[in-house]
């Protein structure tokens, strides 16, 4: 049995060494396009760029463009670069009309895949939209799509074949004292749990061959995820075979069975949401310390009520009372301080818990646990001491049954969080709101409604009454004019009629941001026209902005290093409170360490997170007076693609074959490593001597200090992929 158990734990280690944890989420989700999504361009591309949260699989992702009727164009082969997280093609000379962009990828690291569109317009020459109707329905779910559900079914399999295999184990390691049959009911649950981990690690390789156009072969042998299906598949068959042996050597059986659901969750963990992007490691971490506190907490109490129903009135269980009870307490604290650093991980602002699909799901993971913590509480202080009394067996049969049903209960939305995409890497739109005013020309009110009010295509209604009745009318027209260029010339739009009193249109009329003057020309039947004026400002594209970082960099975008080091300090603090007691039966020395470290902690804890809040920035360099929304960020990047996208490429990547000496610098690389805006508006404003990046604040052309920091915010959405 020694030699078994060192056979596990080398194939463990084996398995941390040869698959570490690398940068993942649930999806390869688009980043930064160019053209942008309903993008309005003057000039026809040369090329199209697309750059994902995640590296891509190359055999499995593409590109496409079809004009407005659906007929393909002929595109150049893709490049990609170097990291793969950035797809590049080449296109033919485009004339004025409607184009949409259909890519489709299959992440390299935990080889889901993504498929959706998004449509651009080139302009006429004098800056009019084209008389055209898109054809081309969206693909894709929007920028938060739904989970799959074959892909929760799957999670939700594995997640509960490893609670089976942990109850079993966890249950032989707290009570030796269990009867003979005991012991072989805790080994069937391990194998049920083995096999259930086996069968969904089988079907989970099912779905990839849905997702990679590749033999089997090469899904399994060739690719990254690959490495870490093989980890699962022998984690499961490790554990249903050491199950064999918990009759005979049933305590270091029971810790290898751990050791594999360990070594499964860790390659859970190691494709999950925290592994990817800035403090991956951190994530990862935090993200197996919780996985693995769940299913011991939840997989203890399920293989304690199966031991009562085992061994019935006359069970051993003064034994093992006070052992699950300290087991439970502590899992219970380790799952909830998790479960507070997983959320600061994956939510930047408090906002997108109502805002997007992962906030709703996690609400509503919380929604059960409240009553799970409130019956685990219950069955601590009272539910587990009825098992000592003859009467009270099967009140904790039904309590503690209970318990163990919410918990299982848990799984299924956490199930759903591994299959949707990560909070933040879903665009803003809480500050964009549709355009919606009223003026009153005579005795007619005519309302005015641009839906969603960004640049690009829109809906435009119209709403015509008198008092409190519709207006009929012969026509409504609108006529664009953009406030800021006279050179642009002015569209017009006739409106159909969509009811009694209400008109609508649809079309790309909003070119720019800036501010527009859109004028409403009614034509009555029995009346004088009527003409009202109304000043839009268009939103800009929606943009994701995402912080890049190294693995051990602060892995809370909400947060500052203080602001997250408090928290943990809080509560390394509180679980030495908590524990004082216990900690201190074990020697006069260790209770002194214990009360320290509960007033250290509480002391640093509290400055950190009150005390200091921020950072303070690099001694002279100036403060960014500009928050970076999505209109500061769509500034910057019409600034940036009009003065420094010739030398360091449009994605931040300078082209091939510039005569520069020295070459520009790479931004993807570069901004990531000066994380003070000011010095980066400092580089920008005064330049770089004896090289062709001139200074921006100063000479001919020069641009403005606000001017500069828009082009800053923009900078921030560049990035490398891996880290």
């Amino acid at each position: 049995m020694r030699r078994v158990a060192g056979l596990l734990a080398a194939i463990v280690l084996l398995g941390f060494v040869l698959f570490p944890a690398v940068d993942a989420s649930a999806h390869a989700a688009l980043i930064t396009s160019e053209p942008a999504n309903n993008d309005l361009l003057r000039r026809p591309p040369d090329r199209i760029s697309l750059s994902f949260s995640e590296p891509l699989d190359r055999r499995s992702s593409g590109v496409r463009l079809l004009d407005a009727n659906g007929t393909p164009i002929q595109l150049g082969a893709p490049e990609f670069s170097e990291d793969s997280g950035t797809i590049r093609v080449s296109v033919p000379n485009l004339d004025p009309g409607i184009y949409n962009v259909v890519w489709y990828n299959v992440s390299s690291v935990d080889g889901h895949g993504l498929r959706a569109s998004y449509p651009f317009t080139v302009l006429n020459a004098d800056g009019s939209a084209p008389d055209q109707t898109n054809k081309v329905g969206t693909i894709g779910g929007g920028a938060d799509p739904p989970p799959h559900a074959d892909g929760i079914a799957v999670r939700g399999l594995a997640l509960l074949g490893l609670l089976a295999a942990s109850a079993g184990a966890l249950l032989v390691l707290l009570w030796p004292e269990a009867s003979p049959g005991a012991r072989r009911g805790f080994a069937a649950i391990v194998v049920a749990g083995s096999a259930l981990l086996v069968l969904a690690t089988l079907l989970n390789l099912q779905l990839l061959r849905t997702e990679y156009p590749i033999p089997l072969r090469e899904i399994i042998l060739e690719t990254r995820f690959g490495g870490y299906w093989l980890t699962r598949l022998g984690a499961a068959f490790l554990v249903g075979i050491t199950a064999t042996l918990l009759t005979d050597s049933p305590r270091r059986a029971a810790a290898a069975v751990i050791g594999g659901v360990a070594l499964s969750v860790w390659s859970f963990a190691a494709t999950s949401h925290a592994a990817a992007g800035t403090g991956s490691n951190w994530g990862t971490g935090i993200d197996l310390l919780h996985g693995l506190a769940a299913l011991l907490w939840i997989g203890a109490v399920v293989g304690f009520v199966f031991a009562a129903r085992m061994d019935g009135r006359g069970g051993k269980y003064a034994a093992l009372l006070p052992r699950f009870s300290m087991a439970a307490s502590v899992l219970v604290f380790v799952l909830i301080c998790t479960g507070i650093l997983s959320s600061f991980v994956e939510i930047d602002k408090p906002a997108r818990l109502t805002e997007t699909r992962y906030g709703v799901t996690l609400l509503v993971k919380l929604g059960l646990m409240i009553p799970l913590l409130a019956l685990g509480w219950y069955n601590a202080k009272r539910g587990k001491l009825s098992l000592l009394r003859p009467e009270g067996h099967r009140r904790f049969i039904l309590t503690g049954g209970a318990e163990a049903i919410l918990g299982i209960l848990v799984f299924i939305p956490a199930a759903m969080l591994t299959q949707t995409g990560v909070a933040k890497s879903v665009p803003e739109t809480s500050s964009v709101k549709p355009f919606n005013q009223e003026t009153i020309v005579d005795d007619l009110s005519i309302g005015l409604a641009v839906d969603p009010a960004r640049v690009g295509q829109n809906s435009y209604f119209v709403r015509l009454r008198r008092g409190s009745e519709p207006v009929a009318a012969d026509s409504v027209r609108l006529v664009f004019r953009y406030l800021e260029d006279d050179t642009l010339g002015q569209s017009p739009l006739s409106l159909a009629k969509a009811g009694d009193g209400n008109f609508s249109a649809q079309g790309p009329y909003l070119t720019q941001q800036g501010r527009w003057r859109i004028t409403v020309t009614v034509q009555q039947p029995d009346a004088d026209d009527a003409t009202a004026f109304f000043d839009v400002r268009p939103a800009g594209p929606a943009v994701i902005t995402i912080r890049r970082g190294g693995g051990w960099d602060n892995p809370a975008p909400g947060l500052s290093w203080n602001e997250f080091g408090g928290f943990f300090l809080l509560m390394v603090a509180v679980g030495f409170a908590i524990w004082r007691s216990p900690l201190g039966a074990l020697g006069k020395h260790i209770g002194w360490i214990a009360n320290g470290m509960t007033v250290i902690g509480f002391a640093l804890g509290t400055l950190l997170l009150f005390g200091v809040h921020r950072d303070p920035p690099p001694l002279g360099v100036p403060m960014n007076p500009i928050f970076p929304d999505e209109n500061s960020i769509a500034r910057g990047r019409e600034l940036y693609q009009a003065n420094c996208a010739k030398c360091h490429g449009v994605s931040g990547v300078p082209p091939k074959g510039l005569d520069l000496n020295p070459q520009p610098l790479d931004l993807t690389v570069h901004v990531p490593q000066h994380p003070s805006d000011g010095q980066l508006f400092e580089f920008i404003a005064r330049g770089f001597p004896s090289t062709a990046m001139r200074a921006w604040a100063e000479g001919d052309d020069k641009l403005s200090d606000e001017q500069i920091w828009h082009i800053v915010n923009y900078l921030r959405t560049f990035g490398s992929v891996s880290q």
